[in-house]
């Protein structure tokens, strides 16, 4: 016989369940009822000696000394100081042996500690080249020493290298044959450089120069040409094979580069307190001429001519007179160098001249220039300039007024700009400046048409455990939580206490009926006034009290407002 119809399950919790906070307090006792058990009792000796051998075990294995490995053999003492550092900052224990004075690390950290120095681009300094001369065994064949001194040479190049800021490392190969006694069996020495350039940096040509230099001139026979310089890229930074043409014309290449990156900052340092950062663009472009010229020219001055010397010429052949007695003899005269001239006052007939010559010769100096003239290569022949400034963004295009201020803006600019570059009309110098709206950048563009959530699928992974988390905890764990606690409390897990219905033996009096009805009331009230009970339990036991018993609720509610009624009454 059922007094009331069976509440549904999903209206009344039972009141042994309190709360899975309430209980856990049976833990313990599930425990100490585990630990009373003969066959734990039995092996709780052989639990405590494996405890204890663990225990023993863990404790050798942090306190033993590990097996270390030594790092870098041979660094400089403020290398090692930033090994030290560099190790200590990634969690690996680095000491300084007491004896070698080396960098030791766990055997187990080694490839992690190399790797971690190699990340922060250590050891930077290069082992000198004492290290393999000291090394040279007693005895040594003449083959090892020869290889041991080429080492050295190799380890005190790369080192000298490695001074340049921009190179992290080197390495040198030396390419050394053996001399031999016929001239067509020797061949010239090489070598090869291979270098590893700092991150973000690059050689120069000239610095590159430089180390093909200092590589040939520390070998004896070893031309600039046989030197071979690569980076860790692959790319032959060396021209070795090139002619002189191809390299001047790199070079002045590269001079013109300069000229017009220094007029462009010039440019940009005038322009920016003027117009703002980013509201210009500027682009220089430089016509040069390279072109060699040796010019040489004499000049004559005719009117311009000096005396320089002057030789007088006077030639003169007399005929003497016949003389003496007549004959062939007689008649003859003799040589001139045998006749007498006669003396003065003789009253003789002077000598008829038979010929006479007189000469000058006079040197003049004429005035003369000569000039030996070069050009100086490299001469700017004309500049172009051209300069966007931005103008403000005005929709529909801006209007007259506008127009006129940003002509006015440009002839203000182009005044600066002249100045600034040396301008020269009668070499063709130009200088353009616009004002004009500059156009939107492609990537605003971009990012305004999506978005990009580089870390949803973290949260997405994140997410998919814990629901898997809660599914094992609230659908596994919870229910078998439960089902223990209500067995150790003794209650069935599947007998729910339900208020609404009271069995009815047969043969009860209808006196025992009242009784177990007041019973249920009771437990009612109790599960209600329960400090474990929740909110929503509370508000089902007094729904179901409301439905059983409508008249006894009512009488208690108009006791609550009965003062409310007499005051208002």
């Amino acid at each position: 016989m059922a007094v009331s119809p069976a509440p549904r399950a999903s209206e009344l919790t039972p009141a042994a369940s309190a709360g899975l906070l309430a209980r856990a307090v049976a833990v313990p006792e599930i425990v100490s009822r585990f630990a009373a058990q003969p066959a734990v009792r039995r092996a709780l000796p052989a639990m405590v000696m494996v405890a204890a051998a663990a225990m023993v075990v863990l404790a050798w294995m942090v306190w033993r000394d590990v097996p270390r490995s030594t790092l870098y053999p041979g660094l400089p003492e403020a290398e090692k100081a930033r090994v030290i550092e560099a190790l200590a900052g990634s969690g690996i224990d680095a000491r300084v042996e007491r004896m070698s004075g080396e960098i030791s690390v766990p055997t187990t950290d080694y490839h992690r500690a190399r790797l971690a120095l190699a990340a922060q681009g250590l050891p930077q300094a290069v082992p000198d080249g004492d290290r393999p001369l000291a090394d040279i065994p007693l005895g040594a064949s003449r083959s090892l020493e020869n290889a041991r001194l080429r080492q050295s040479h190799e380890l005190d190049l790369a080192r000298s290298i490695t001074e340049i800021g921009a190179v992290q490392a080197a390495r040198v190969h030396l390419a050394l044959p053996e001399r031999s006694a016929f001239l067509r069996d020797n061949h010239p020495p090489r070598a090869s450089v291979f270098l590893t350039l700092a991150s973000g940096r690059v050689l120069d040509g000239g610095q590159v120069e430089a180390i093909v230099h200092l590589v040939s001139s520390s070998v004896p026979g070893m031309a600039r040409s046989d030197v071979s310089v690569v980076d860790q890229t692959g790319r032959l930074l060396s021209r070795g094979d090139e002619d002189d043409v191809s390299r001047l014309t790199e070079r002045h290449l590269r001079h013109r580069v300069e000229l017009e990156t220094l007029l462009r900052r010039r440019i940009e340092a005038l322009l920016t307190p003027v117009v703002g950062f980013g509201n210009f663009s500027v682009e220089v472009t430089a016509s040069m001429d390279f072109t060699r010229r040796d010019i040489r020219e004499e000049r004559v001055d005719p009117e311009g001519n000096a005396l320089r010397s002057e030789q007088l010429t006077e030639n003169e052949t007399r005929d003497m007179p016949a003389g003496g007695i007549p004959g062939a003899v007689a008649n003859t005269p003799p040589n001139e160098a045998q006749l007498a001239e006669n003396p003065a006052g003789d009253d003789a007939a002077a000598p008829a001249i038979r010929n006479r010559a007189t000469g000058t010769t006079r040197n003049y100096e004429v005035s003369r220039t000569i000039s030996s003239t070069q050009p100086e290569t490299g001469q700017i022949q004309r500049l172009s300039v051209a300069i966007v400034v931005r103008a403000p963004d005005v929709a529909g295009g801006p209007d007259a007024s506008q127009a006129e201020a940003h002509d006015a803006l440009a002839r203000s600019l182009q005044g600066l700009v002249e100045s600034a570059i040396a301008h020269d009309a009668t070499r063709g110098d130009v200088v353009t400046i616009m004002v004009h709206p500059f156009a939107a950048p492609a990537l605003a563009e971009t990012a305004s048409a999506g978005f990009d959530l580089p870390y949803l699928p973290e949260i997405l992974r994140a997410l998919v455990l814990v629901a898997i988390a809660a599914i094992v905890g609230l659908g596994i764990l919870r229910p078998l939580l439960k089902r223990q606690l209500q067995a150790v409390d003794g209650q069935p897990a599947s007998a729910p206490f339900s208020p609404g219905l009271v069995e009815v033996a047969e043969g009860e009096s209808l006196q025992q009926v009242e009784q177990k009805l007041n019973q249920r009331h009771r437990d009612l009230a109790q599960s209600v006034l329960g400090n474990n009970a929740g909110r929503a339990e509370k508000q089902a036991v007094l729904r179901r009290l409301a439905k059983d018993d409508p008249a006894r609720v009512a009488t208690v509610l108009h006791r609550m407002i009965r003062s409310e009624l007499d005051s208002t009454g």
